[in-house]
């Protein structure tokens, strides 16, 4: 996730996420969330993705890229405007492997609508990605028909709880990762996917070198997403050196101009990455 030094803060965007997720779970209990859930279980459009989240990552001698659909960020400010529905055409049409909706609104202008709606228009695999801090927006990412839910080392309460909840519903966790101890953790709770966040929290200061330290502490059973930081091919490319499986890309794609741009930037990184997975050892 993007911090902006100087304005907004984690903390600042954790707390505001806490209140304005306290007035979601009073408007929709979890007990109607859940009621919900089961209801859509009978439809056959809640699950119209053809393959998982975590098989979509694994693209033989590929690296498989997640285009995000990213209208804002805090350190960004206003990306793009386009519609999802264009975009969701140029992730499909370049090429994507997995589609990543953030949910946030505040910061990054997002919602749980644009997930719904990306699930009706695609069969690419989903992750909402957000700042997960309670079992509810997992149900919710469930019900908004998600595949994939991104958790976070130091935000979500309970790691080993939260992939037991994703495994029960039939989603795959993608736990992220700041340093040695976050993969040891995430390892311990049961992860099979991670992400390395080559953004550090502290400095708010973007390093690919981040993956490069941390991917060899990464078993090669483990799926592994470097997030944050591609600008261009030729970042995506350094970045397949280090071993990993899958790049997470927003704001360079979503920065270009209007869907041919979009379209342009994404066929042209995954384009780059093919060919270039290095199996880790």
């Amino acid at each position: 996730m993007n911090i902006q030094e100087n304005k907004v803060y984690l903390s600042d965007i954790i707390k505001n996420r806490r209140n304005d997720l306290q007035r979601e779970m009073e408007l929709k209990p979890i007990d109607i969330l859940k009621n919900e859930i089961e209801s859509s279980k009978k439809d056959s459009n809640m699950n119209n993705n053809s393959i998982s989240f975590k098989k979509a990552l694994d693209q033989g001698d590929d690296v498989a890229v997640i285009c995000e659909y990213k209208p804002a960020s805090p350190s960004q400010g206003d990306i793009s405007n386009i519609k999802i529905e264009d975009a969701i055409k140029a992730f499909e049409k370049s090429g994507a492997s997995a589609i990543s909706i953030l949910t946030e609104e505040r910061y990054f202008k997002g919602s749980l609508e644009n997930l719904k709606s990306a699930h009706n228009l695609t069969n690419i695999p989903l992750i909402r990605k957000d700042f997960i801090i309670n079992e509810y927006q997992i149900y919710q990412a469930k019900n908004a028909g998600a595949n994939a839910i991104l958790l976070m080392n130091g935000i979500y309460p309970d790691l080993e709880d939260g992939i037991s909840l994703c495994n029960e519903l039939e989603i795959d966790p993608l736990i992220e990762c700041r340093n040695r101890d976050d993969i040891t953790r995430a390892l311990n709770a049961g992860a099979e996917i991670l992400g390395i966040n080559n953004r550090n929290l502290e400095n708010f200061e973007v390093d690919l070198k981040t993956t490069e330290k941390l991917a060899g502490y990464v078993p090669p059973e483990i799926l592994l997403v470097s997030e944050s930081g591609v600008r261009s091919k030729d970042d995506a490319l350094q970045l397949s050196k280090y071993g990993v499986d899958a790049l997470l890309i927003g704001t360079s794609i979503m920065g270009s101009d209007g869907y041919n741009g979009i379209l342009k930037t994404a066929t042209n990184i995954i384009n780059a990455v093919n060919g270039e997975r290095v199996v880790r050892t």
